[in-house]
């Protein structure tokens, strides 16, 4: 009997195990296919209106001009953001067409996919030649050189790779959230399933977004930045001159400043140029520039480091005091510091801490409290001890902050309304200059906001601008002559997307696409709900490579600005346009 069954299990191969395996296979190529099925099936008709929709708008110009890739890249967002909203909108027609015992006939229906198929082809090709001709128009606004026809292969390219990758993630995504909310609709009832799988996904959401991406991204930049902070830079000199920070006379050591510190002061402007500019019997005075890394110590304590470092080397013996707020990482355009180093002829200090090491657009996201209070700790520990020196002897004391930079000197004045501020502003300064403010930045918004009716976003009058006045490349713009200077400066360029770009883009017009528009704005751009607020988040990145003059780079402004708020005596435009050309074409 037992030789009997041993052959039995021989023949069959061991019929249980050889069914388990069986079983498993079979059940693994049923997933794979479903999965398949999911990915292959066609597309919902409702879907595909509002992608061709989404993506013919994605092609109008806005702020900077793009790449024939980034234009590739936000086709593909912006056709997958309409065809989901479109097939969410198709499933409510449906169902309203089915409690309405309604239908639409195949015959109809089959007709409608040709018509939309015939739309959809004409529509992307003239789509990409048009957006060729409005961004070759808008680089002549720029002075940047026109894109080939080849970039419209490119496009068409990248936006169908792009668009197919999303696709499918997508619908992956859509199918685990209707499994999940079928199997929960078989075992409760419809209202409490319905409820539970919002809350799973978003919980589920949440935690793949913010305790997974954003906590890895937040260690890979702290690491990758961290270790490009403490680098040295082995083509800068440590300074010698004890007028800076990280000489041997010091408080602070050359690699405790970060790698944007050691440039700020191995860059600060020397004799030999400042005698190249105003002649060898000028009189000059050795700039001071006092930087404090991000140590270990807390904002407090580094802005009293700073102070203390400032007074030792001289800066408050200095006839101009510059508190200046940096980027993200640290940085401060050295053609700022240059411009008014070169226009005092060298009798000014500009003191700053570092607050991260991260670029300006991660400390957005993740340090946004640490400018405003980098801002406001340095400069009250500035103004504590300025105030305490006799009023004959104290230097003006101005105020300067570049894009988040402008963010932070704002916090330490911003006030309950725009009135509130501007006092706080004249009470405490002897002038504010801020440049490429952030659309976040509180005394802007309060100064756009309250701006005169009839004034536009980009350009805002505020009042009898005898206190604040907002200056562009417009060439059409006139800054009145009276007052010679302002106690607030903002220098803003009207393609700058820093500046004009809010999350308010994603539902609402934003103020620079009202006519009129700035001077390097093309009038071919509209406003779309999602897809505008998509071509602002490339323009934000496009804007720091802008050409210099436009976009996000304020190299050309820093003279004709400083002029406005801490003129030297006897200064005059033709001095203020020599120093322009000379700065310029160094």
């Amino acid at each position: 009997m037992s030789s009997s069954i041993a052959h039995e299990d021989q023949e069959s191969g061991s019929p249980e195990t050889d069914s388990d395996q069986g079983g498993n296979t079979d059940e693994r190529r049923s997933r794979w296919r479903r999965i398949a099925d999911v990915v292959i099936a066609p597309p919902t008709f409702g879907g595909l209106v509002m992608a061709l929709i989404f993506g013919w708008q994605s092609f109008a110009p806005t702020l900077m001009p793009r790449t024939a890739l980034v234009q590739g890249a936000i086709c593909a967002i912006s056709i997958t953001m309409g065809y989901a909203v479109g097939t969410v909108l198709g499933r409510l027609v449906r169902y309203l067409l089915k409690s309405t015992n309604r239908s639409i006939s195949h015959g109809s229906w089959r007709k409608a996919r040709i018509v939309l198929a015939t739309v959809a082809g004409i529509a992307t090709v003239v789509g990409v030649v048009m957006w060729l001709a409005w961004q070759n128009r808008q680089r002549d606004l720029l002075g940047m050189d026109h894109l080939g026809p080849a970039n419209i292969i490119v496009v068409i390219i990248a936006g169908v790779v792009l668009t197919a990758i999303l696709f499918v993630i997508g619908r992956l995504i859509g199918a685990a959230v209707r499994s999940l909310d079928r199997w929960l609709n078989k075992r409760i009832p419809r209202i409490i399933s319905v409820t539970i799988t919002v809350i799973v996904v978003s919980v589920v959401a949440n935690y793949a977004l913010r305790d997974v991406a954003f906590s890895h991204f937040t260690v890979w930049a702290d690491t990758t930045f961290g270790e490009k902070d403490a680098s040295i830079d082995k083509t800068l000199t440590p300074p010698e001159s004890p007028t800076v920070s990280g000489s041997p006379d010091s408080l602070v050591t050359w690699e405790s400043l970060g790698m944007q510190g050691r440039a700020f002061v191995a860059d600060v402007t020397t004799r030999e140029q400042l005698a190249d500019y105003w002649g060898e019997d000028a009189t000059f005075t050795d700039p001071v520039r006092a930087y404090v890394g991000v140590g270990d110590g807390d904002m407090v304590d580094n802005a009293k480091t700073a102070v203390a470092e400032l007074d030792r080397a001289g800066g408050f013996d200095r006839g101009v005091l510059v508190v200046a707020t940096a980027t993200g990482s640290g940085w401060i355009d050295p053609d700022a510091a240059r411009a008014i180093e070169m226009m005092h002829k060298g009798d000014t200090a500009i003191v700053t801490l570092q607050y991260s090491f991260l670029p300006s657009w991660i400390s957005f996201l993740v340090g946004l409290d640490q400018s405003a209070e980098a801002g406001t700790d340095l400069f009250n520990a500035v103004s504590d001890h300025w105030s305490q020196l006799p009023p004959d002897q104290r230097p003006k004391l101005i105020v300067f902050g570049l894009s988040l930079g402008s963010y932070g000197a704002e916090s330490a004045f911003a006030g309950v309304n725009a009135e509130t501020s501007l006092a706080n502003v004249m009470a405490r300064t002897d002038g504010v200059l801020l440049a490429g403010p952030t659309n976040f930045n509180p005394m802007h918004e309060q100064l756009v906001a309250g701006r005169d009716k009839g004034s536009s976003v980009w350009l805002p009058v505020f009042g009898e601008q005898e206190d604040v006045v907002f200056i562009t490349r417009d060439p059409s713009q006139n800054v009145p002559d009276e007052p010679e200077t302002w106690p607030l400066v903002y220098v803003q360029h009207t393609s700058d997307p820093v500046t004009h770009w809010g999350f308010n883009w994603l539902w609402s017009p934003s103020g620079w696409n009202e006519t009129p528009r700035g001077f390097d704005v093309p009038n071919t751009g509209t406003w779309f709900p999602f897809v505008t607020w998509t071509q602002g988040v490339f323009d934000l990145m496009a804007g720091f490579s802008a050409p210099p003059g436009f976009g996000h780079d304020y190299r050309l402004d820093y003279v004709n600005a400083w002029s406005r708020v801490v003129p030297p005596d006897d200064w005059s435009t033709t001095e203020r346009d020599r120093l322009m050309k000379y700065l310029n074409e160094d």
